[in-house]
């Protein structure tokens, strides 16, 4: 596993990072990370969000718009150039490889314009957007580095991680709003865009909710696409997806939390199909067994000791840190030829 541990801004829009740091670690297996790429910039940069990884490459998104893909291997850290204008301020960005044209790909939409208004008989809200997509190509190519449009989104693209899986990325979109207020009930879809043919097609959400709460999220766990529902700060329930059509949601477990989730809980596959990683708020780390729901659990802030090997080590200890894990493969793909 990579650690990328980010510290906490009361206002990630006025005051950024200096720099990210990369650390190498074997969860389970000992409680200290190895520092083995640190990159300071002069300008620092905006507060990231969940770093995204494939094939070695890891996406840095950042919560201001800018983007940076860095390989540790090969000691690249490189900016994706700027994409289109964004009025609504929020962005989420999708990376994986495609196999057809064997590239990797970053995916971003952006709100041309946005907008919410009540119908002429008053009931419900009203959504109007004019919504883009447009994917950029890592390559050395004639096209590549700069961003293309793809076709438009059918729905709202919600401001969540999105994931990918071989060809195909996957966001959470709004599909409907009905009701005003305390009232007002939202209706997700999930959007497949394909790489060979740059389409999308709309699924359900699984059965256990019609909407990506805020304490919910989607990830990628063993090759399928996973739904992490946390109905109470104490209750996790891991629906997997078989790929096909149209998405077939079955639950695969369900676990009792030892420790309260204050957001979410994300997962992260092992070796082993039946254990996974639950990392509660990027701050516990839990190793379950989805066959007798059994828990390990650690705590990254106390527990975790970064060693710069230089003689520096430390721990976050109460200060206030995202303690960001991602699976870990070694790669020496040039990001730049």
């Amino acid at each position: 596993m990579l650690i990328v541990p980010r510290r906490h801004q009361k206002e990630p829009d006025k005051f950024g990072l200096q720099g990210v740091n990369f650390y190498r670690c074997q969860p389970g297996q000992g409680k200290v990370a190895e520092l083995i790429l640190q990159k300071r910039c002069p300008a620092g940069i905006p507060i990231f969000t969940i770093p995204l990884h494939c094939d070695g490459l890891i996406l840095i998104p950042c919560l201001m718009g800018r983007i940076f893909v860095c390989n540790p291997a090969t000691r690249e850290f490189v900016e994706l150039p700027p994409g289109n204008s964004n009025v609504s301020g929020v962005h989420r960005v999708a990376f994986g490889f495609d196999p057809r044209s064997g590239k990797y790909k970053v995916a971003r939409y952006f709100d041309r314009s946005y907008s919410e208004a009540s119908p002429a008989d008053g009931e419900g809200t009203v959504l109007q957007c004019c919504l883009g997509h447009e994917i950029l190509t890592i390559d050395d190519g004639e096209d590549a580095w700069k961003w293309k449009a793809t076709m438009d989104p059918p729905y709202a693209i919600n401001a969540r991680t999105p994931i990918y899986l071989p060809g195909f990325f996957y966001w959470s979109a709004l599909h409907s709003v009905t009701g005003n207020g305390p009232s007002k009930v939202s209706s997700d879809v999930i959007l497949r865009f394909s790489l060979h043919d740059e389409t999308f097609t709309v699924h359900p959400n699984p059965p256990c909710r019609g909407f990506l709460s805020s304490n919910d999220m989607l990830c990628e766990l063993g090759g399928k696409l996973c739904y992490v529902h946390s109905s109470s700060p104490w209750d996790v329930a891991i629906w997997l997806a078989e790929d096909g059509p149209n998405l077939a949601w079955s639950q695969r477990c369900c676990v009792k939390l030892p420790i309260t989730r204050l957001v979410h809980v994300h997962a992260c596959a092992l070796t082993d199909r039946d254990k996974i990683f639950l990392s509660i708020d990027a701050w516990y780390l839990l190793k379950c067994d989805m066959r007798n729901r059994s828990l390990e659990i650690g705590e990254m802030a106390r527990d975790m000791l970064y060693d710069h090997g230089n003689g520096t080590k430390f721990c976050t200890g109460k200060l206030p840190a995202a303690h960001y894990m991602v699976p870990s493969v070694e790669s020496l793909l040039r990001i730049r030829p």
